[in-house]
């Protein structure tokens, strides 16, 4: 059966997801950005580092995964088919998007993956719910990350993982690509801020992640 999310009594979430619909436009992405991201070379990708984070995390029992930022939804699939999930639950903040990843979802998977539409500043789940989040290059994107990384924490189990990738400005804004993708310009992240704020949210980065490139990270930590 298809997965819902639940605001379990609290009725700010919704009105807090709402209240972002004037800011959207700033977290979207624009064209260059979604000939890369839905181009058929992206999946490679995605799979490069679900091995990635086999290798880092083994392969510990999920029963219950969200991914948040889901696109058309080819990374669901992947943590369900190679990853293991058992139950793999994603967003993404364009509604359309949602809608088109799950009428994708190999029948197989159906019982096993949903979609639904949110806002990843505030996640309609309630404390402690997931086994494991999956950010695939989504924060930053998102105006405020910090509250982002908060509501990852807050919704994933103590002992649970937070699998992410994340690029850094070098790589998305420098001179040419600054004129060429769409992002926030303000209060952006390196990676010693981003780590930084991982540890003041309760994550410690598993063993064996590499940590010294300017330009991004693939990795894993544990909610301790």
């Amino acid at each position: 059966m298809p997965y819902s999310p639940r605001c379990n009594g609290n009725g700010d979430r919704a009105k807090n997801f709402m209240s972002h619909e004037e800011f959207k436009d700033q977290m979207l992405m624009n064209w260059p950005e979604r000939v890369w991201i839905y181009s058929p070379f992206r999946p490679f990708f995605l799979s490069r580092h679900a091995g990635y984070w086999l290798k880092i995390a083994g392969r510990p029992t999920v029963d219950l995964a969200l991914e948040v930022g889901c696109g058309l939804g080819k990374g669901a699939v992947i943590l369900a088919r190679k990853m293991g999930f058992r139950r793999v639950v994603a967003f993404d903040l364009e509604a359309p998007l949602a809608r088109r990843a799950a009428l994708r979802t190999p029948k197989n998977l159906q019982d096993r993956i949903s979609f639904f539409a949110a806002d990843v500043q505030d996640i309609p789940f309630s404390d402690g719910q997931f086994d494991a989040v999956v950010n695939y290059g989504i924060i930053h994107h998102v105006l405020d990350w910090r509250r982002a990384l908060a509501e990852i924490a807050r919704v994933i189990k103590p002992g649970g993982i937070f699998y992410f990738e994340e690029i850094y400005p070098p790589l998305y804004a420098n001179f040419l690509l600054k004129r060429m993708l769409r992002h926030p310009t303000q209060d952006r992240f390196d990676g010693p801020l981003f780590l930084e704020t991982l540890t003041a949210y309760g994550f410690e980065l598993l063993d064996g992640v590499k940590t010294g490139s300017r330009f991004g990270i693939v990795a894993a930590a544990r909610r301790v």
